[in-house]
């Protein structure tokens, strides 16, 4: 069972949809949440229980999944400080359709659907911010429908690093992977074997370096190699 934090921390600040309101509103939005801590490997929600608050994301990582009648996972997406789940359940009373499982020490701010629902109304700026974030998860979702049926896992691979990139002080473009290699191949819609092959080969093109496990550094290629249409 998860633990109830004991001294408040404020994951307001993280959040983009609060970044309009005022220090006394922010004040007013601190006052409705529900702390939450999770250990590695916790769940915090599964499919078929109650979808009663928001989950805001205040400290660690948190991987959105389903698993298919095979049992096979599919990661949907992984959750970072400053963002939000279970925000589908503001428009439709019902049960989780996914689970959300903490992947380090993760510390979770919670607001009733009831209580965000009045912010929505009181506050139209979080409405319009919320609009811009579902819109960009369902392009997401757009692109990695477009990734299963398209492209080859050495494709997906590449065009998921050039995505991810950051050009650092030096002008080279680097990459922070998020999650463990095994979410990693469930999000690209292929095997742990087949995604450590593919990183393998990439590694003897020259393609990439690799100095730890998740640091990785891209040579010879730019935003314009990525090959998805849409993305």
């Amino acid at each position: 069972m998860e633990e109830k934090k004991l001294h408040p921390h404020n994951c307001i600040d993280r959040l983009e949809l609060f970044n309009t309101l005022t220090s006394e509103q922010r004040q007013l939005v601190f006052k409705l949440i529900e702390h939450r801590h999770y250990s590695a490997g916790q769940m915090i929600y599964s499919p078929g229980e109650s979808a009663g608050s928001i989950h805001i994301i205040s400290r660690g990582k948190v991987r959105i999944y389903r698993l298919s009648e095979s049992g096979r996972e599919q990661l949907i997406r992984l959750l970072l400080p400053g963002e939000f789940t279970g925000e589908l359940a503001l428009f439709k009373e019902g049960i989780y359709e996914a689970y959300a499982e903490s992947l380090e020490d993760t510390k979770i701010c919670m607001i009733h659907h009831d209580d965000f629902k009045n912010l929505l109304k009181s506050y139209p700026a979080i409405s319009v911010k919320m609009l811009s974030v579902l819109a960009k998860r369902l392009s997401i979702s757009e692109q990695q429908s477009t990734w299963m049926s398209t492209e080859t896992s050495k494709e997906r691979l590449i065009n998921f690093l050039i995505r991810s990139a950051t050009l650092n002080k030096q002008g080279e473009m680097v990459v922070y992977l998020p999650m463990p290699k095994k979410d990693l191949a469930s999000y690209l819609g292929t095997t742990p074997e087949t995604l450590s092959r593919q990183f393998t080969i990439l590694k003897k093109d020259g393609v990439i370096t690799q100095s730890s496990k998740n640091y990785v550094k891209i040579h010879g290629l730019s935003h314009n190699d990525i090959t998805c249409e849409i993305c």
